[in-house]
Order: C-alpha cells, then structure tokens, then sequence
C-alpha cells in the first residue's frame, strides 16, 4: 500500500494542499450561495433585486421587549414620513395627467404636419419643442427610480424588524410553555415562575404582538405606495417612448426633406385634379385643425398656468419701472434736447414693457405650441412697429407696414401648417405681395427720398438689398408654382424669416442704446471717473459691441433658417481641428486661434483694468508718486504672463517639452543675452525700489529732460529740445543720475550778479530780494535770499537763492529773474561793471607816445 502520509510529504508541498483546499472549499460555498440567491429571488415577498443577507439578529430579551418596541415604533415612524411624496414626485403627480392629454394632442398635431410636408424650419421647431419634452421625462425618471429604492430600502428593513419579532414572540411563547409544564410536573411554582407570572408574559406577548400589526400595516402601506410609483414610472416610461418615436418621424421626414430638395414634391398649382377633394373639405379641416391647436394651448396653459402669471407680473413690474422712469428722466430731456430720441423708448411705456417681456417668452414659454408662439410672434412685431415709427424716418414706414402685413400672413401659415394646400395659398400671396410692394417702394417717390443723415445709411443698405430680394423671392414664387414647394419655402420663408428676426433685433439694439443713454447718466456711474472723462468713447464702444451682438445673431438666425448653420458648423470643425504634426507636435488651426484669441483677451483685460485703475481707483487713494505705474505696470506684465501660459495650455504642448525648451532658451539667455537679462532686471527694481519715476526730471550724462516710461528692457527720456532719448535700464541702476524730483518737485535757483565798487550792498541784497519775491513762480517758504558773497577784482560779488516748484520749466523762471534783476538794478542807477585792466608801459618810442597823446 501507499503510504499516504508520505507521499504528501514527498509529492506535494504542504502550502499547496492548503491552497487546493481551500479552492475547492470557495467554489462548493460559491454555489450553494448562488442557490440560495436565486432561491430569494423566486420568493415574491423579498426584492426582485440581489441583496447581501443580514445577519439575523437573536430574540429580544422579555425584559427589553418594551424599550425595543418603543425604538422600532420610531423606525415605524420615520418610514410613515418617508412615505410622503417629494416636491418632485408631486409635480409628476400634477402634470403628468394634463402631459398626456397634451401629447395626445401634440402628437396628433404632429402626424398632421409631418403628412402635410411642412417647411425645414417648421421641422426644427418641431423637432426643438419635443426635445425640451424629452429633457424633461429622465429627470422624473430619476426622481422615481431613487424614490422606489428608498422604498425599498424601507421593505427590506421591515423585513428584518418582521423576522425579529417573529423570532421574539416564537422565543416568548416557547419559554412560558416550558416554564408552565415545569411547573406542572412539580405542582409548585418554581422561582422564576414568580417572576413570570400568568399577567407578566401576556402583556409582553401583546406588545410583541401590537408591534408585529404595526410593522404589517406600515408594510401594506410601503408596498401600496410602491406600486403606485411602479404605475407612474411605467407612464412616464411610456411617454418617452412616444416622444421618442416623435422625434425619430421627425428626423426621417427631416432627412428626406433635405434630401429632396431639388425634387419636385407637389403637383404644379394648376394641376386642379388631386386638388378636388382637398378643396372641397377645406374649411373643414381647418376648422379641425384650429380646434386641435386650441386644445393643445389650453392643455398646455393649465399646465404652466404659473409662467403665464409670471409673464404678468414682469410685464406689471416692467411697466412700473418704464412710468417711473419717464417722470424722473422728462425734467433731464428738457433741459437738454439732443436726449430727445433716446427718451422715445419712455414715452410709450406699455409698449416698451411689452417688447421687453415678451422678448423673453422663449425662456418663459418652453415647450409652447405653435398657436401660442404666433400669438407672441404678433405681439412682439406690432409694438417693435409702433416704436420704430418714433425713431424712423417717413419714408420708411411703408417698409414696416409690410412687414407687419407679411408677418401676419406668414403666422396664418403657420398655423394652417397641417393644410397644404391652404399653406401654399397663404405662401404664395406672400411672395406675390413682397414682390408687388418692393417694385412699387423703388419705383415711388418714398423709395428715391433722401433721408437725414443719421438714417442715410438704412437707406442705402435697403436700396441695395431690393434687387436680391426681387431674384429669391421671385424664384420661390415660381418654384411653389410648380410644385417645388420645400424648396420655395426654404428660400423665402427662410428671407422672410431673417427680415422679420433683423427687425426685432434692430428694434432690442435701438432700445438698448437708449437705455444705456440714460444709464450713464445714473449717479453711480456719472460720478465715475471712466464715465465722467470719457463718457463719449465708452458710448461708442458699447454702441459698437450692440451692433456686433445684433449682427452676429442675425447672421446664426439666418443660417439657421436655411438649414445651413449645422453644416457649416461642422465643416468648419472639422477643418479647424485638422492636426498638423510638427515633429513630436500635434497642432490644429483652432488651437493657433485659441491661442490668439486668449493673448488678445489678455491685452484687452490687462487695457480695461489699467482704464479703471487710472480713472477710478488711483485718484481716489493717496498714493506715493510712481507706485500707480508701478501697480499698473506689474499687473499688466503679470495679466499677460497668465494670459501666455493659459493660451500655451489650450494649445496642448506637453509641459515637460515646454520646460525643455525653457531651459534651452535660459542657456542661451546666461551666454548670449546677459545685456537684455540685466536691462530685464534693472527695469524690475526700477519699479519695485522706485530711484527714478514717471514724469521725474532727471539728468543722465547729458541728457536732461522728464521720464515718460519705464520699459522692462529700456526707459524713454524727453529732452528739453523736444527729443526722445532711449536709455538701458542698466544705466540708469548703475550710473551716477541725477533726480531733480526725486523727494519733492522743489528745485534751487541760483543767480551770480556783481555791482560796482562804491554801491551800498545793503541796498542792493534788499533790491534783489525784493525781485525774486515778485515772481509768482518762486516759492515764499523756503523764502529767497540774497547772499554777498565777497569782493571780486571788479565788483562787489552777489548770489540770489530761490526755490520753485516749476522743476520742468526752471529755465525760463531763471531767465525771466535775470531779466528783471537788469532792469531793477538799471533803473537804480547801480553800474553791473565788466572786467577792466590797467596797463603800465615802462618804455615806448617816442613816435608812438606822441601818436597816442594825439
């Protein structure tokens, strides 16, 4: 026989007996805990979901059944609250019903119009109003879903605290038996018997009992209000679904709209024989049409009743305002008229708070249906009207009383989008009158008028748009004649479309710059330095940023109504993110863009904050001279160096390649640009330790002059004749400089004057002094003095001493007291002498003496 024992010994390791039992241990106890998983899941009491099983806790002890209930009684308690619904769960409650009828409408509606092959910009609207719905439907999913695992949180532990106590009252009942039989046998009652006497265990037993009803009922209650919310989920579900299926019809008739665009999709209008029917049950189908859409409206206003109480009060608030403010600005507009134009937006102010409010009833009315939006289309168009014939000239109100009639055709059609032969009616009495009025504009005297000035511009771009106008929308009008009709709706409802959307964004940007007129004005920002000193460049500016804003939307407006902004968009990213590798570096032109873009941002960052500091912060705190240009200048240095490193980051370049090139670059700097590096320096403690600041007269070498700026590499002095001399900064930190401001603006004149032998010098130091203290430019503390310095070889020899503040122009002070020290020291009859020499000839030919004697 085989010795066992030693062939383990001999043959296998003892570690790998241990390890193959222990495998084979873990994969029997791996399914007989799959089997008793997918034993708890068949159980229709526990959760469908797998669930790790808690440890069963032990009977509670008899003696601690009433504190132990009293805890599970509040657990009770805390589910019953849990059991109410949320904010969120009542809003699904409330709308969900009235969301249906709503969607059985919309959809209804909706089948319609996708059968009646609607325009590509109906396509997107639609397509846009049943994406909101569908942003909306995973939101309540996910309220749902964590409500019905809260609730299931809560079934599993009444499950546990049900098996507690059922093991408690098991555990009770069972231990009275065995003490009652006991007791029997022996026919006494034993000790503990007095302790668990015939009441003591009936009433534990009826608490247990009590608790146990109360954990069921809250279970019945749980389990009740979890299949009300597995009911509404399932709705819910439901009608995602059906949105879904909406928006896949609309992208397929999408798609095959785009795709057949060039293809003829209706019979030529005078084809009348498969018009027979349609024409006889017209007014039918648009009376249906129109019921459909008002039921649809009124679903949907007792659904969002509150933004429609909200648009109220916005447009009551706004009105207040627009009252207001036409009282407090009237006094201001009389007394200075030029204001006059600006004041138009107040003097209606219920149209102005109807503009303004419903302008923003894209943000209000989400999800709106299509009678609705045309009712605020109408409603946007006429008061934007009625304000442009304030600010207008004449001649160009034909212009907006045709667009106002064609804006109301084309919400006819619109409505009527579910009829397509009444929709292609109503579209070609459009084109047909767009045509008609604008040969009768150009050829009427209206359409020849100069206007003014200020509208001279309107004119000529009207003038020129005309003949473009006549080619598409005669090309539409010929197109729906013969049955292209996707076609002719892209080309001039999309035209018709972008007048309509530059008009109102015409009307926002004048209403804008109106108020922004008076805004400027305010108190706050009048008393601002920016405002104050530069109230008309800050209006430009602005003005021209309203134009850019209005433009840019009108443009993405515009190509979005000819279906072309997607597409654009996308080529445009795609050859903008196109890589080019240079090397080991990928780079695209977006990110040369971005990188521009952001150097850019952090010159007109760094401009503006500069525009402030100076303006509004510098004059407002005393500061010494030159730590504002220092502030500034560092900020600007520190606004860039941020600006640089965020474009280098959008570009993408690896840090680590980046740090290499640094530190190729800080080789060549330590060797071959040790001049830069210490102008780069100098210039840094220039504007930290501040030796020589802005505007200080210094002279350097044999330069004088003020300093006018302070470079990081060099500074630039301006002389006294006018020129500019560009000095290193090394210079100036290691060269002898001289600052004549440096401390205070004080600067010491001093003027030589000599005077005949014989004159009082009391006299004259009193004359001089006297004149030095007329000039307003000299200072009276320190006070001038004059100074007899001593005897010379030909006159008494004076100094006069002056301060004056006038630093950039002691020249001219100087000179204009040499002047009047002449004039005084004349009109005193005191001789100013000149050097004069005796000369003594010891000897001389008698000729010459005699020449001279003669």
């Amino acid at each position: 026989m085989i010795d066992m024992h030693n062939y383990s010994n001999n043959c296998l390791p003892r570690p790998f007996l241990s390890l193959l039992f222990l495998t084979v241990l873990l994969t029997f106890g791996s399914n007989i805990v799959g089997q008793d998983k997918e034993n708890l899941n068949s159980d229709t009491n526990q959760p469908t979901q797998s669930e790790t099983p808690e440890p069963v806790k032990t009977p509670v002890p008899a003696g601690d059944v009433i504190a132990e209930s009293e805890v599970t009684l509040g657990e009770l308690d805390k589910i019953i609250g849990g059991l109410k619904p949320s904010p969120g769960i009542l809003v699904i409650e409330s709308e969900l019903p009235n969301l249906r009828k709503e969607f059985d409408l919309r959809i209804s509606e909706s089948s319609k119009l996708l059968s009646a092959r609607p325009s590509l910009e109906l396509l997107r609207t639609l397509e846009q109003d049943w994406q909101s719905f569908s942003k909306d439907i995973p939101v309540w999913n996910r309220e749902l879903k964590a409500r019905i695992d809260q609730l299931d949180t809560y079934l599993k532990q009444l499950r546990n605290l049900r098996a507690l106590w059922d093991k408690t009252l098991n555990s009770l009942t069972d231990r009275t038996a065995q003490l009652e039989n006991k007791a029997g046998s022996v026919n006494e009652t034993p000790e503990t018997g007095a302790v668990l006497s015939a009441d003591v265990p009936i009433a534990i037993v009826r608490k247990v009992k009590s608790t146990m009803t109360r954990i069921e009922k809250t279970q019945k209650d749980v389990e009740r209000r979890r299949s009300q919310l597995l009911i509404l989920q399932s709705l819910v579900n439901k009608e995602e679904s059906r949105i879904n299926e909406t928006l896949k019809s609309i992208s397929e008739v999408r798609q095959e709209a785009l795709s057949h665009l060039f293809v003829k999709d209706s019979p030529a209008l005078w084809d009348a024989k498969s018009r027979r029917d349609s024409v006889t049950g017209l007014i039918s189908e648009a009376g249906d049409s129109f019921r459909i859409q008002l039921a649809s409206l009124s679903e949907y206003a007792s659904r969002r009743s509150d933004r429609f109480i909200l648009h109220g009060l916005i447009f009551l608030l706004v009105s207040i305002g627009l009252f207001w403010a036409k009282i407090r600005l009237r006094p201001m507009v009389e007394n200075e008229p030029e204001l006059a134009p600006a004041y138009s937006v107040f003097k209606l102010p219920l149209v102005g708070a109807l503009i303004v409010t419903i302008m923003l009833g894209g943000r209000l009315y989400d999800q709106a249906p299509r009678l609705l939006l045309a009712i605020l289309g109408g409603a946007t168009l006429i008061p934007g009207i009625i304000y442009l014939r304030r600010i207008l000239e004449k001649p160009l109100f034909p212009i907006l009383n045709a667009l106002m009639l064609l804006y109301f055709l084309d919400q006819l059609r619109y409505v009527t989008a579910t009829l397509p032969l009444l929709s292609r009616i109503i579209f070609l009495t459009e084109m047909a009158g767009a045509i008609i009025f604008l040969v009768w504009f150009l050829r009427s005297k209206g359409g020849r008028l100069q206007i003014e000035a200020k509208n001279q511009s309107i004119f000529i771009v009207i003038r020129k748009l005309i003949p473009l106008l006549l080619v598409l929308f005669g090309a539409a009008l010929i197109a729906s004649t013969l049955g292209y009709v996707g076609l002719s709706k892209l080309i001039g409802g999309s035209v018709l479309g972008s007048l309509y959307i530059g008009l109102i964004l015409y009307t926002a940007v004048q209403i804008s710059k109106s108020l922004l007129i008076f805004v400027l004005r305010a108190p706050l920002l009048s008393k601002s330095g920016m405002v104050r000193n530069h109230s008309e460049t800050v209006k430009r500016k602005v003005f021209r940023l309203l134009k850019w804003i209005g433009f840019v939307l009108w443009g993405l407006f515009t190509l979005n109504l000819f279906s072309l902004r997607e597409t654009l968009f996308e080529f445009l990213r795609s050859w903008l993110t196109a890589n080019l590798e240079i090397g080991s570096i990928e780079i695209s032109l977006l990110d040369v863009m971005i990188f521009a873009a952001t150097v850019w941002a952090a010159f007109a960052i760094s401009r503006v904050v500069r525009f402030f500091l100076d303006e509004d912060v510098y004059p407002r705190v005393n500061l010494a001279g030159g730590v504002p240009y220092a502030i500034s200048t560092v900020l600007h240095y520190t606004l860039l160096l941020i600006g640089f490193v965020v474009a280098i980051a959008a570009l993408g370049i690896d840090s680590t390649k980046f740090a290499i090139l640094a530190g190729a670059f800080g080789v060549g700097i330590g060797f071959g640009m040790q001049n830069i590096v210490n102008n780069f320096v100098s210039g840094l403690i220039l504007l930290f330790e501040r030796p020589v600041k802005i505007n200080d007269f210094v002279q350097i070498g044999t330069h004088q002059g003020d300093l006018k700026k302070i470079g990081l590499r060099a500074s630039v002095l301006r002389t006294l004749d006018g020129s500019e001399v560009i000095v290193p900064n090394g210079q100036l930190i290691s060269e002898e400089v001289t600052n004549w401001t440096f401390s205070d603006p004080q600067r010491r004149l001093e003027i030589d004057v000599g005077v005949a032998y014989g004159t009082d010098p009391h006299e004259v130091i009193k004359l001089l002094t006297d004149v030095v203290a007329e000039n307003k430019d000299v200072l009276t503390e320190p006070p001038p003095r004059t100074i007899f310095v001593g005897f010379g070889d030909n006159s008494l020899n004076f100094q006069v001493r002056a301060w004056t503040t006038s630093a950039d122009r002691w020249v001219v002070v100087r000179s204009d007291l040499s002047l009047r020290i002449h004039d005084t020291l004349k009109e005193a009859s005191i001789e100013i002498p000149f050097p004069q020499r005796d000369l003594h000839l010891k000897s001389m030919d008698p000729q010459v003496k005699d020449a001279l004697k003669k």
